[in-house]
């Protein structure tokens, strides 16, 4: 088979359409293109066809998924989805995160910990662990890192007194409190400790 043609994608630049024999033939990224150095007139051989078009994919979804955790720290599991979502096989999506992990553009370990930094100032332990969970971070990541960086009996008295504050000092608003700080991710012990002493400092 021969290259006839190479023509760059209208909508995508980063893309060339590769024709074999006048007929269309597949898209490839624009750096497989440059780094096989494919030319028209070129004789390529089916298999080595099939190479191209693997590395290119893999070419193509790294760019996506550097795009996607540029602005953003991603998970793992976030990044995974997102690749797959994009329409790209799970080996490739495999061998992306692996090489990513290994420049440490991805990492769960050091998520979970940004995470509860910036999180543990406002939320309880319990909400911090369903939230990482969710995000596809390993519960034995989340309980390290929560048993070092969050305390809630340090979180949930400035919480309750930014919440009371210029509040009536009654039941209803007690109960009120009770609900907020639950949805807070606190547990109930925690949480009638701070609002009893609260109330009785008051």
């Amino acid at each position: 088979m021969k290259i006839t043609k190479l023509e760059v994608q209208k909508k995508n630049k980063n893309r060339v359409n590769l024709y074999l024999n006048e007929e269309f033939y597949c898209g490839l990224a624009l750096e497989a293109v440059v780094k096989y150095n494919l030319k028209v007139g070129q004789e390529i051989e089916e298999q080595k066809l099939e190479f191209l078009q693997t590395d290119s994919e893999r070419e193509i979804a790294q760019n996506k998924a550097i795009s996607y955790i540029s602005k953003y720290q991603k998970t793992e599991k976030e990044l995974k989805d997102y690749l797959i979502k994009k329409g790209f096989d799970e080996e490739i999506v495999f061998e992306v995160i692996k090489k990513l992990k290994e420049y440490s553009f991805v990492d769960d370990d050091i998520y979970a910990k940004n995470f509860i930094k910036s999180k543990s100032k406002r939320s309880g332990k319990r909400k911090l662990s369903f939230e990482l969970k969710k995000r596809g971070i390993d519960e034995n990541l989340i309980n390290e890192n929560i048993k070092e960086y969050a305390d809630d009996s340090e979180t949930i008295l400035p919480l309750c007194e930014k919440y009371l504050k210029n509040k009536p000092r009654d039941y209803k608003t007690k109960q009120k409190a009770y609900r907020f700080l639950s949805s807070r991710g606190f547990v109930s012990e925690d949480i009638i400790s701070a609002l009893n002493k609260y109330f009785k400092e008051e």
